[in-house]
């Protein structure tokens, strides 16, 4: 992949790693969390740079693919086989790549997730210019879940709601909502606001 640096302006051609599978390279799951398979260090000027690109993240373990297509334009369709039992989904952002990642990697429904994100996204605001809010972890002793909420001057904030709300959603989602399988789907807040309203028109 040529990158040019913003630096220099130099162009070096990177082998990126356009396609992880962490049950084969597991040491790449911490190397995204940390954003450090994304960084190049121009061989001009030295100056490091954040390059997002196109990657596949594919966990056999737990059974889910999540793309992160940052391109402009629809990303191509997938060119494999509906894998069975796998959750297939696409973000735009390094943020939501890894959120998605930490999500589904626990075993928790990403639509329920999102739909919470939603409504604490809109209670915070009535106090807070949250610019994005961001899963953070699952607190194993008292069941809630926790969120960062990034404002718009570059400060971060944790809320938390009850793992109640999350049950209580998750059944709804799966009662009430059909997400096609098959191909990669992108399920962010966009795609919950759309979801909580067909949730209060079912009633």
């Amino acid at each position: 992949m040529i990158i040019t640096c913003p630096h220099c302006q130099t162009e070096t051609d990177y082998k990126v790693h356009d396609h992880i599978n962490i049950d084969r390279n597991p040491e790449l799951r911490a190397q995204v969390q940390d954003l450090s398979c994304f960084r190049v260090k121009c061989p001009n000027c030295g100056e490091t740079a954040l390059v997002v690109h196109p990657c596949l993240y594919h966990d056999m373990a737990n059974q889910f693919m999540v793309w992160l297509w940052p391109e402009e334009g629809e990303a191509p369709k997938a060119q494999f086989d509906p894998l069975a039992g796998y959750t297939l989904r696409i973000v735009d952002s390094l943020n939501a790549f890894r959120e998605k990642i930490n999500i589904l990697e626990r075993g928790l429904d990403d639509r329920a997730v999102e739909i919470m994100k939603l409504l604490l996204f809109t209670q915070l605001n009535h106090d807070l210019d949250v610019v994005e809010l961001l899963f953070h972890e699952l607190d194993e002793r008292t069941g809630d879940f926790r969120f960062v909420a990034v404002l718009s001057d570059g400060a971060e904030q944790y809320a938390a709601m009850p793992g109640a709300v999350y049950q209580r959603l998750r059944e709804d989602v799966e009662t009430y909502l059909y997400t096609p399988g098959g191909d990669f789907t992108k399920i962010d807040m966009a795609w919950a606001h759309s979801a909580l309203e067909l949730l209060h028109e079912l009633g």
